[in-house]
C-alpha cells in the first residue's frame, strides 16, 4: 500500500526530485563500461518507445494508413511532425526536429527536451526502433531492419531520418 502524499509534495517530487535523480543516473551511466552503458540506455529507451506507441504515436483503432500518415504529419512538436515515404517494403520516416534558439535542431528525447541530459548518439537507435514499431503497428507487417540514416547527434543533420524495412 502506497503512502498518501499531498498533491503539493507530489508536484515537488515530479518537478525537482525525479529530474535531479534522472540527471544523476545518466551521469553515472557515462562511467559504465560500454557494454553495460548500452544495456542500461537501451532499457530506458525501449520503455520510452513503448510509452510513445501507447499514446502519442501509436496507430489508433480503426485508423487507415492514410489517416495514420496524416496523424503523424500533423502531430505537434515535440511529438512530430513526421513525414513517411514508402517504396515497396522500405519506409523512410523523417522527424522534423524543432529548431532551438541557437539555430540547431533539438533532440526529441524527453530527457533532452527537459534538460536532464545532453543528446547521446547511441540513443538515436531508439528513434529507429520507434520508427519500426510505428510501421509494424500501422501495416501489420514484421520489421526486418530499422536504421538511423541521419540525425543531429550522429551526422549533424537538421532532421532525424530513419529507414525501416518490412517483410513483404
Amino acid at each position: 500500500m502506497a503512502l498518501e502524499i499531498p498533491e503539493e509534495v507530489k508536484d515537488l517530487i515530479y518537478r525537482t526530485w525525479l529530474p535531479a535523480l534522472m540527471t544523476a543516473m545518466f551521469e553515472a551511466v557515462k562511467g559504465l563500461p560500454p557494454k553495460h552503458r548500452k544495456a542500461v540506455l537501451k532499457s530506458v529507451c525501449v520503455t520510452c518507445e513503448d510509452m510513445a506507441m501507447a499514446g502519442a504515436l501509436g496507430i489508433q483503432p480503426g485508423m487507415s494508413w492514410d489517416e495514420y500518415v496524416k496523424f503523424v504529419k500533423e502531430a505537434p512538436a515535440p511529438i512530430g511532425p513526421w513525414t513517411i515515404r514508402r517504396k515497396n517494403n522500405v519506409y523512410d520516416l523523417t522527424y522534423d526536429a524543432t529548431v532551438g534558439e541557437d539555430g540547431r535542431p533539438l533532440c526529441h528525447c524527453p530527457f533532452v527536451l527537459l534538460g536532464i541530459r545532453e543528446p547521446l548518439p547511441e540513443c538515436c537507435e531508439s528513434g529507429a526502433r520507434l520508427a519500426g514499431k510505428m510501421m509494424a503497428a500501422a501495416t501489420g507487417k514484421t520489421v526486418t531492419k530499422a536504421e538511423v540514416v541521419d540525425s543531429p547527434a550522429r551526422t549533424g543533420a537538421m532532421v532525424c531520418h530513419y529507414r525501416v524495412r518490412l517483410k513483404p
